[in-house]
């Protein structure tokens, strides 16, 4: 859940960032290459950033925030780090995003039918599944639009606000639940016959030269005896996770739609502490 000083120092980002059209760029964007490249405290203002602002922002993320590690990076190079930018960190919301990365370059190929149903897939789970919840497409997994109202194998979900169960024809209603994105990864895998693992390593960590990637850190976790589909966890460091916004050094305006896709990627939350924020190109 977001807490209210977060947005207030998303206010003092903003102030401390000049009007876009009024700020001169001192520079090119460019994409980041195996280290990040920084902005000299002395060339912020020509780089079109306060820095007072930053300063007063750091002060507030130190004294009111729970924030372990933060970058704010503009047109490519890194204005503003605050915390451990290298600890490795268990990410909760952006594991969504990137499982649904992984799934691009699948979909265009046709190795995966997003309006393939889970009942066509013969999925079920604890307890049984509805037979309308078994309507419920890959796309609707990975929008969060499934009505399947079933327990997670890991909470931390909005299923205490999810209507009776058989109540909501699949794709009608929105309801952020990790059961939805839990089995989206079993479909992923199902399908593909692909580690999701091994998946994120060939198609992000080694392209996009992820920071400190670990192949070894990653696992599955959750209560099997709940949900019979597991929580797909991943951990990674801020500098990598900003990295799923600029795309890899290589990256050009020319690339395909699969890989354009991972530039809009959003990842929001880690562990409920706010560690990555801003782009801008």
């Amino acid at each position: 859940m977001i807490r209210r000083p977060f947005f207030s120092w998303i206010l003092l980002l903003i102030l401390a960032l000049p009007a876009f059209a009024a700020a001169q760029l001192s520079s090119d964007p460019v994409f980041p290459g195996e280290e990040w490249e920084h902005v000299r405290p002395g060339a912020l203002a020509a780089y079109g950033w306060d820095s007072d602002g930053l300063r007063s922002t750091y002060e507030f993320i130190r004294d009111s925030a729970n924030t372990t590690g933060m970058m704010v990076v503009d047109r490519g190079r890194v204005v503003f780090e605050f915390g451990d930018v290298e600890e490795l960190s268990y990410i909760a919301s952006c594991r969504k995003s990137i499982l649904a990365m992984l799934y691009g370059s699948w979909v265009e190929k046709g190795v995966i039918d997003l309006e393939t149903t889970i009942g066509e897939l013969g999925m079920d789970d604890i307890g049984g599944l509805l037979d309308i919840e078994k309507e419920a497409t890959i796309h609707h997994l990975i929008t969060a639009r499934s009505g399947v109202y079933h327990l997670a194998s890991y909470s931390g979900d909005d299923l205490a606000r999810a209507p009776e169960r058989g109540s909501q024809q699949p794709g009608s209603y929105m309801l952020y639940s990790n059961w939805d994105f839990n089995a989206a990864g079993y479909v992923f895998e199902y399908l593909t016959g692909r580690d999701i693992y091994d998946e994120i390593q060939a198609q992000l960590a080694i392209p996009m030269e992820f920071q400190d990637w670990d192949r070894s850190a990653q696992g599955k976790a959750g209560n099997l005896t709940v949900s019979q589909y597991p929580f797909v966890a991943f951990l990674i460091i801020t500098g990598t996770a900003k990295r799923l916004y600029t795309g890899p050094s290589t990256l050009t305006p020319q690339q395909s739609t699969t890989d354009q896709l991972r530039l809009s990627a959003v990842c929001d939350a880690i562990e409920d502490k706010f560690l990555i924020f801003a782009l801008r190109y």
